[in-house]
């Protein structure tokens, strides 16, 4: 009997594992698993000339608190090291690095205006354009010391990623107009690339991480839905790349990946259908600093921005898993190219 209750224990907590595993994590880019595969992708494509002097640079990685060093090959390190710059992205160490990771474009202005524009998009430099040429003039710079040009290759590899995640380059008015992030103005936050537009994601009402919001489902959620490891999922993208192509896709800057996630954007991401006005949900804080996902209710939400939600399901995903392949594979591809012109000018 007891035997039986054990076997029966240990298949509800995998089930249970499973389903979590497959749950969009906090909004931060593209997930751990996307990352990857942008890098994997990115190493099939470097000479080895290029593989080479990655792999000598890498040896002086001050912060490798991933232990990439363990991994063998050099295209489980580049996996490895991808994710990093969201690990550190709140260190001080690092310059509180977490602007770097985006910049937000307005959908809403005039459609002269629906492109980059530095002075509007990127003050200060702070935005994931500049990150990507201050990184890459690090990297280029053979004066700099070996550790600085580690640790300029780790944000270059994430930063190339997090530029084609079409969220990681828009944002969109607030639709709950009582909320104090919606002023109406082209300075404000608005909807923060999609994390203050809450959904449901096939069915899916919240994560632990509180209610489920539209960023998380291009960072995560359709990637998830495909239910492949990393390595699989980047030999199937990169297989199925058109070599006549791929010059093409490597042409242009930052400049134009960032107008490219733009239009994309644009065309699908915020194409949604209209939130449930009968379906109100707020994030309410529970222990740990984590959230839980509530139903409206005026004691419970008191304080807290109440939202209506949009309610995505399988034909949201099957318009745009398309999308998210493509930029996947694009992102290893420019990345690629960039590297290269650095290590064999």
């Amino acid at each position: 009997m007891q035997n039986a209750y054990a076997r029966k224990l240990i298949t509800w907590l995998a089930v249970t594992c499973c389903l979590i595993s497959l749950l969009p994590a906090p909004a931060t880019a593209w997930s751990r698993k996307g990352h990857s595969i942008v890098a994997r992708i990115a190493t099939k494509h470097l000479s080895q000339k290029t593989q080479t002097a990655i792999l000598d640079l890498l040896k002086s990685d001050p912060d490798d608190r991933g232990r990439c060093a363990d991994k063998t090959s050099l295209e489980d390190k580049m996996a490895c090291i991808a994710p990093w710059a969201d690990d550190v992205r709140s260190d001080t160490q690092y310059g509180n690095t977490g602007p770097f990771h985006f910049v937000n474009i307005p959908i809403y202005v005039d459609k002269a205006e629906r492109h980059y524009i530095e002075s509007r998009d990127c003050k200060n430099g702070d935005c994931i354009v500049q990150a990507i040429a201050k990184y890459r003039g690090i990297l280029a710079d053979q004066s700099k010391s070996p550790a600085e040009r580690a640790i300029a290759l780790k944000f270059i590899v994430h930063f190339v990623g997090d530029l084609h995640q079409p969220l990681h380059t828009a944002k969109d008015h607030d639709r709950d107009a009582a909320n104090k992030e919606n002023n109406g103005k082209i300075t404000d936050n608005g909807d923060q690339g999609g994390n203050l537009k809450l959904v449901t994601w096939l069915g899916q009402e919240s994560s632990p991480y509180g209610c489920v919001n539209l960023h998380s489902v291009w960072d995560d959620g359709m990637i998830s839905t495909k239910n492949k490891d990393d390595v699989t999922y980047a030999d199937s993208l990169n297989g199925a790349i058109d070599a006549q192509n791929l010059s093409a896709i490597q042409k242009g800057t930052a400049i134009d990946w960032a107008n490219e996630a733009f239009d994309l954007a644009i065309a699908h991401t915020y194409k949604l259908p209209k939130p449930t006005a009968g379906d109100a949900v707020c994030q309410v804080k529970v222990a740990d600093n984590k959230k839980q996902c509530a139903k409206y209710d005026a004691q419970a939400c008191k304080g807290t921005e109440v939202h209506h939600r949009y309610h995505l399901g399988q034909d949201y995903n099957d318009s745009n898993l398309p999308i998210v392949e493509s930029q996947l594979k694009s992102a290893g591809l420019r990345l690629a190219k960039l590297l290269s012109d650095i290590f064999e000018p």
